[in-house]
């Protein structure tokens, strides 16, 4: 794979990580924008002062999980985790940067914030769907030994993450199928069951959970905490998925019964 695209100076490059993702908020940005809903909702101007708030969320999120995840990395050297050039995001932790960052914009900007929420999460799965390829060039993320699959993948550049010239399952393509089959699964309930503000957003975060705790169990790189179901050892983030699940179903629950309510 090619986790370096093009030499900038020094220690910077284009990465091929972030080129991924810009491609997949540009897509995201593309779609979301000319959404009915968005016109309905703010202006353009607006909205992409939004985006920007929720860009910048996420990359903070993603990356104090990440370190927080991986202490181990930088020990010794701290300073390297506010360096640009080097990779580490976790997609639940921008996530959860996303939801405090731009639900904060959108209070203070008085915007409705349950249904730009919806917008922004029909769109997400696609936008992740490519960016998970960017963790395929990178060799971050990567599956566990698998010498039995005809479908395993090697790596063989140094400068990945991966593992060199071991056939491994390719957990960067299952969570760009499932994300992209989370899409086509919102895209098809948005105008019939997903209508109620909020829907969209708690289903899409069930889905995000439940997908990332099964994709773990199949990960290489994943750090067991303790013994879970039936004695199979979960991984930190499994645990934080599992949490997420039971949130998100809790405020799926709670917005139908208020909607029932009223």
């Amino acid at each position: 794979m090619y986790p370096r695209l093009l030499h900038i100076y020094g220690p910077l490059w284009i990465q091929s990580y972030g080129a991924m993702i810009a491609i997949g908020f540009l897509v995201f940005l593309y779609f979301s924008s000319r959404d009915p809903l968005r016109k309905k909702l703010i202006s353009q101007e607006a909205y992409l002062n939004t985006v920007f708030v929720g860009l910048v969320s996420a990359v903070i999120g993603g990356r104090l999980l990440y370190i927080l995840t991986h202490v181990d990395e930088f020990a010794g050297r701290w300073i390297e985790t506010v360096y640009p050039w080097t990779g580490g995001l976790v997609v639940l932790g921008a996530i959860v940067g996303v939801l405090v960052g731009v639900t904060t914009y959108l209070r203070i900007n008085r915007v409705p914030v349950l249904p730009l929420f919806d917008l922004g999460a029909l769109y997400a799965p696609l936008m992740q769907s490519i960016a998970r390829f960017g963790c395929l060039f990178a060799g971050c993320c990567y599956g566990a030994y698998a010498p039995h699959l005809w479908w395993a993948i090697t790596f063989t550049n140094p400068d990945g993450y991966a593992p060199l010239y071991a056939p491994l399952h390719p957990t960067q393509i299952y969570m760009s199928l499932i994300s992209l089959g989370i899409f086509v699964v919102l895209k098809m309930l948005a105008s019939h069951l997903l209508t109620r503000p909020g829907t969209m957003l708690a289903t899409f975060l069930m889905l995000e959970n439940l997908a990332r705790f099964t994709i773990d169990f199949w990960r290489g790189d994943r750090e067991t905490l303790v013994a879970g179901l039936c004695g199979t050892k979960l991984s930190y983030f499994q645990y934080l998925s599992l949490a997420g699940f039971v949130l998100s179903g809790g405020l799926l629950i709670a917005l139908l019964i208020r909607d029932k309510k009223r």
